[in-house]
């Protein structure tokens, strides 16, 4: 089957931008993210709205009991392709810091603003619509095309687990939550506690999840204006809250700590400069603070997936109690266990510091020349006319890692340029129209065996 653009970008994009907007404006996070906390009501609307849609359009739909999972189904083949997205989206953090509300979307300079709008909703609606331009024009899949809504992606991942206890397995599909060309590797990802007992005089709080670089932390305690003047002199902002000083960084996906400024890690920083003495100021100051690689613990672990990078997602530090959390991706080729969460635990014994591993995320690998990484690059270099490209792997965790025979497909153009998890999260125009087209090209290769 043919995909015409100009058919597709002038009666279906429009609609699938309302529909971004729609569902952008329900603020779909986790307040509580203790696996089997209920699911805020904001994300069952979602859910409900996206498979409403569905419904509308012929699809047969279930949604599960707890709104952990939805899907819909469309076609008759006796092979399943699956199409994974996740309605969930991280906090929006400290409100200060949008331009605009995170969930009132606004399409600005040639961008849809707000929280989703690049991780996952836009790619979920052009999706969708381009589905739906497809099954208008009379296409017919030899799979039956079922798209899986999660609710619990940047979180607990219990939807999906859920949907692998109960339900089918897919034998072909993508995931469009992590970026173009395709991504034939994702790291490991392994989730980490470092916590233990000792008496301090100060608090530390901040964070919300664990991969989202933190951005905000408060301290209370001694030697406020001394810690100030070190953050200023390293053009670290602070500001005064009744009796806390409150360190501001820069949000960023956990895959890229790079691209952000982590509040904790530059106070700890701060604390040891000034002489406090505590087993997590010392090990951080010395061994994590901008050191993504962590070379110094680990060696050198980088293999042709990348290195592995460390994120600090939330601290807490009482008189008595700590707890820093890392959110590590970890080189395909690499262990996670030995090579990382067992050195890890040996190197900070000696401080005093435990290591609690709260997760390991498997890795994922397609080979570069197999038949799905070559349909997909096939589509990608006529839409795109960039005939360079090149299949890429990540530190990204996509729901790719939930089921075998997934891959991530889109729906990040530049990884540099990324706004996922960040404040201000936007998402080009010009880059949904890309995708659209791109999706419903290679539909039509993927699903005709």
């Amino acid at each position: 089957m043919k995909v015409e653009k100009k058919d597709l970008l002038e009666n279906y994009f429009p609609q699938a931008l309302e529909h971004t907007k729609k569902v952008i404006a329900m603020p779909s996070y986790r307040r509580d993210i203790t696996k089997g906390s209920p699911l805020p009501q904001e994300t069952v609307e979602v859910l409900n709205y996206c498979v409403k849609l569905c419904k509308e359009w012929g699809f047969t739909t279930y949604i599960d009991s707890k709104n952990r999972y939805a899907y819909a189904d469309y076609g008759n083949g006796d092979k399943l392709f699956g199409i994974i997205c996740h309605l969930d989206v991280v906090p929006p953090g400290n409100l200060s810091e949008w331009n605009n509300p995170p969930f009132e979307p606004i399409v600005k300079e040639g961008k849809l603003f707000g929280r989703g709008a690049f991780d996952d909703k836009g790619p979920t609606m052009m999706n969708l619509f381009a589905f739906k331009y497809l099954i208008d024009n009379g296409f017919s899949p030899d799979y039956t095309v079922r798209f899986i809504f999660g609710t619990s992606e940047e979180t607990t991942w219990e939807c999906m687990e859920a949907y692998v206890e109960n339900e089918r397995l897919c034998d072909l599909g993508y995931v469009p939550d992590g970026h173009f060309p395709v991504v034939y590797a994702e790291k490991w990802i392994s989730d980490v506690d470092l916590i233990g007992q000792f008496d301090c005089d100060f608090e530390i709080e901040g964070g919300f999840v664990y991969n989202a670089v933190n951005d905000l932390v408060s301290y209370k305690g001694n030697k406020i204006e001394e810690i100030s003047k070190i953050l200023s002199e390293n053009n670290i902002s602070t500001y005064l809250e009744e009796d806390k000083l409150m360190v501001k960084g820069i949000a960023a996906h956990g895959s890229l700590p790079q691209k952000g400024v982590c509040a904790a890690s530059w106070l700890l920083f701060a604390m040891d400069k000034v002489g406090i003495k505590h087993p997590i100021v010392q090990f951080v100051a010395n061994y994590a603070h901008n050191n993504f690689d962590m070379k110094e613990v680990f060696g050198d672990l980088t293999d042709e997936t990348g290195s592995l990078t460390a994120n600090n997602g939330i601290v807490k530090i009482t008189n008595g109690d700590f707890r820093y959390t890392f959110n590590f991706r970890i080189p395909c080729t690499r262990n996670p266990h030995v090579d990382v969460n067992e050195t890890l635990e040996k190197f900070v014994k000696e401080f005093g510091i435990q290591v609690v591993v709260k997760s390991i995320e498997d890795k994922v690998y397609f080979p570069k020349d197999g038949e799905t990484v070559t349909k997909i690059m096939d589509v990608y270099k006529e839409v795109t006319g960039d005939l360079k490209a090149e299949p890429i792997a990540i530190g990204g965790g996509t729901f790719a890692k939930s089921m075998p025979n997934m891959i991530a497909f889109g729906a990040e153009f530049d990884m540099n340029d990324s706004t996922m998890h960040a404040y201000n999260e936007y998402v080009k125009i010009e880059d949904l129209e890309k995708m659209i087209e791109i999706y419903a090209k290679s539909i039509v290769k993927l699903t005709k065996i």
